[in-house]
């Protein structure tokens, strides 16, 4: 029973943050490629309040940063640089 109990509370956490586990990738990619120094927590803030920021564009931005996200999975810094400009180019 407190295996449910601990499974729905996770499944639930994913669903209510779906949108901050893309802004959390961006910003862990940036620290591990770019600035090992970056506050990730900061940097997810920062993707979240653009997110938010004009109403008439929210779900446009959400959708850029989910794109993003997707496209720095499983790849490497080099890959990433390659690749995934167009999709992350403007993120905050």
């Amino acid at each position: 029973m407190s295996r449910l109990i601990a499974l729905a509370s996770c499944v639930s956490v994913l669903l209510l943050t779906g949108c901050s586990n893309n802004a959390d990738a961006i910003c862990e990619y940036r620290k591990e490629c770019f600035d090992s120094d970056l506050n990730a927590g900061t940097c997810a803030d920062k993707i979240g309040a653009w997110e938010d920021e004009k109403e008439s564009e929210q779900d446009e931005r959400r959708e850029r940063t989910a794109e993003c996200a997707e496209c720095i999975a499983d790849r490497t810094c080099a890959e990433v640089i390659a690749s995934c400009i167009d999709d992350c180019f403007g993120i905050p």
